[in-house]
This record gives C-alpha cells, structure tokens and sequence, in this order.
C-alpha cells in the first residue's frame, strides 16, 4: 500500500509542475514511470507521447513507449517504436529486444537477423544465450549447441551451462552418435562445477526421468550411466 502511496505522491508532483511548464520532458517522463508503477499503462504511453513530441529525436522515449506497448500487448506499435529508436541510436538492447516482438508477430527471420545484429555489436553471453534459445525453441538445437558452446568458452565454471549443453547434445546424439560422450562429460562436468548445489533438483528430475523411459530409450546404456552418476553423485 506505501508503495502505491509514494508513486500516487510523486504522480501528482509531476502533473503540479506539468502545469507550470508542460514543455518538461523530464517531468513527462517522470509522470510516466509513477503511472508505470500504479498500472496505468494506457495513460503513461500517452504521456511518453508528449515526450516524443518535445524531443522526438531522442530514442530512449521511444524504447521505453514500445516496452509500455508491448506490456499492454499491442506488438505492431511497440515494433514501430523500437524500430524508430533503433535508427536513431542502434543498440544490442534495442536490437535484443525487438527480436522478442518479431517471435510475438511470428516473424522469425527478423527475429534471428535482429539477435545476429545484438551479438554483433555486443558478443557477450547474454546474446549468445539469447540467440540460442531462439534457436532450441525453433528446433535448430546443433546451432543453438554451437552458441553455447562459445558461452562456456567464456563462461566454463558456470554449471548451468554445461547442462544446457548435455541437453542439446542428446537431442542431437540420435544423428551424431559422438554426442552421446559430449553430453555424458558435459553432466559430470556441472556435477563437479556446482558446488553449491544449485542444479540438485534439475539433475534428480532428469535421472528420474531417464529411468521412466529407460525403456523406449534410443541408447540405454548412456541413460544408465547418467543415472548412475547422478545418482551416485547424490549418495556422497
């Protein structure tokens, strides 16, 4: 309730000095955010809108009216927003974030061209990791397997992705029979990295159900190894 009361009081500190000068973008803005976070989403893209009109070359209001849009699920006005911010000022971010809305409206090949260029501009594992999962959502798991492995390139303590990996490794181990051995020493790899336990539940549930479809399995004895290291991992 405090929270709802202290935007509630900044909100009608941005209108009072609205009134004195609606040429501030800043309290336009700032009347935008307190709106934002009373869920008055309609009215604060409204008022991102009178930011616009006063600096309308400026691309951080546009982004932050598409991200308003896209919240009140109008995805074509949010894409033309953070199309105008992206020619105005391209960024990975921007870049990032307008692939979302291209999955939303099913334009795929924008989307990936749109992850290509946030990588571009910024090879960091976040748009590694962005663009694999694009990748595994959209079935493609041996480019999404390259992606992450250049994430545990730059990241290899991190356990996590060892087991993002070892999935998409058995996912492809039916056409790459190497993969099997891959995935195998990617799960006692983020066995061994996870020294606080983290991945516990992730790694039960998946020996739990490699035993329930043991047998429909494509390569039993592989699923039997992982079940018992997993399992032998839990016993220490």
């Amino acid at each position: 309730m405090s929270h709802n009361l202290d935007f509630q009081a900044e909100l009608k500190a941005a209108q009072a000095e609205l009134l004195k000068n609606p040429g501030s973008v800043d309290n336009w803005n700032r009347a935008a955010i307190a709106l934002i976070e009373l869920g008055d989403l309609n009215k604060a893209a409204d008022y991102i809108g009178h930011a616009i009109a006063l600096e309308p070359g400026e691309a951080l209001h546009y982004s932050n009216r598409g991200r308003v849009l896209f919240a009140l699920e109008r995805p074509n006005e949010a894409l033309e927003d953070y199309t105008r911010a992206i020619e105005l000022a391209p960024g990975a971010d921007l870049y990032s974030s307008r692939s979302v809305i291209y999955m939303v409206l099913g334009r795929d090949a924008a989307a990936l061209s749109d992850l290509n260029d946030a990588y571009d501009l910024d090879p960091s594992v976040t748009n590694l990791l962005n663009r694999a999962a694009f990748f595994s959502n959209k079935g493609m798991a041996a480019d999404a397997l390259r992606d992450v492995s250049k994430v545990i390139e730059l990241e290899p303590e991190n356990p996590n992705h060892r087991l993002t990996r070892a999935n998409l490794a058995f996912a492809l181990a039916s056409h790459y029979p190497e993969l099997y051995e891959m995935g195998i020493n990617d799960v006692e790899e983020a066995i061994k990295l996870d020294k606080e336990g983290v991945l516990s539940q992730s790694l039960i549930q998946l020996a739990d159900q490699l035993e329930s479809y043991i047998g429909s399995s494509p390569n039993p004895e592989v699923s039997r190894r992982l079940i018992n290291l997993i399992r032998g991992n839990q016993a220490q």
